[in-house]
């Protein structure tokens, strides 16, 4: 059987209790996730990336999250939610053998960057597609900030699934909830995701260090040799003082096939009615 060559990543938003999994209570969430019933969508995000990897004998499912609530003890969010995707599935043994997790991710680039190194660690090889399952509000940061600027993925290579929270009341309510959505995704991850490229600046960095309370640290350098000077550049324990443009050519020769440092980039036209 040829090896898979399809990477499916689910990023991970919160942990599981493992018990009733719509009720809000059986989740951590934050207090932002409550009004939107997020965690309807992170069922909804499991059960599609279930139907791609069902649907595509090569793809491999990756679940990307760590331990990033100290209420929740050391649980990682991925472990959670591989715990729901059993009961989803109801312990299919055919499906459970074409997913795994990533345990070490703290915001949406590790989410994408430490899958593909996890991708590497199972198979020895690096994808030819990535497909992400997520938030629609959040496509254009995964597709044109992450994978296509950070990493050079070319854009045919790439497909996002999304969708969006539920919250209750009127048309009026729902539409507004929506708007403040999609300016916090500007404001505190859009617009510092388009300076800081690989989230290395105080800002991100901070960030992570507050989703990593029990202090893990991945093993990926040593993992993924052919991207090893990268990995060190962006690590927390070095701090870069190389732009964003020389970190990137570092990847110039990635084992993926492309150069981050010549592909053009076009931003997204985003919301009018957004301030940047």
């Amino acid at each position: 059987m040829d090896k898979p060559n399809h990477l499916v990543i689910v990023p991970c938003h919160a942990i599981w209790k493992g018990r009733q999994k719509l009720d809000q209570n059986e989740w951590y969430l934050a207090e932002f996730q409550l009004e939107g019933n997020d965690h309807l969508c992170f069922i909804d995000h499991i059960q599609q990336a279930v139907h791609q990897i069902k649907r595509d004998t090569r793809a491999h499912l990756i679940i990307s999250g760590g331990e990033t609530k100290k209420v929740a003890g050391p649980i990682a969010e991925a472990t959670s939610y591989y715990q729901l995707l059993q009961e989803i599935v109801n312990n299919d043994q055919q499906i459970l053998a074409k997913v795994d997790i990533e345990v070490f991710a703290r915001d949406s680039f590790e989410n994408v960057l430490f899958s593909l190194c996890r991708f590497y660690e199972l198979f020895q090889i690096y994808p030819d597609k990535i497909t992400i399952i997520g938030f629609e509000f959040k496509r254009n940061r995964f597709v044109h900030l992450h994978l296509m600027k950070a990493l050079g993925v070319a854009q045919n290579d790439i497909e996002f699934i999304g969708n969006e929270p539920k919250p209750q009341g009127t048309a009026k309510k729902i539409a507004s909830y929506l708007q403040d959505l999609e300016a916090s995704e500007q404001k505190h991850a859009w617009q510092l995701f388009v300076k800081d490229w690989y989230g290395i600046g105080q800002t991100l960095r901070d960030k992570k260090r507050k989703r990593n309370p029990f202090n893990r640290r991945h093993n990926y350098i040593s993992t993924n040799p052919l991207i090893a000077e990268f990995l060190k550049e962006i690590s927390d324990d070095y701090n870069s003082t190389k732009t964003n443009e020389e970190i990137s050519s570092l990847l110039k020769e990635a084992p993926w096939g492309i150069k981050p440092a010549t592909q053009t980039f076009q931003p997204p036209t985003l919301n009018p009615y957004i301030e940047e």
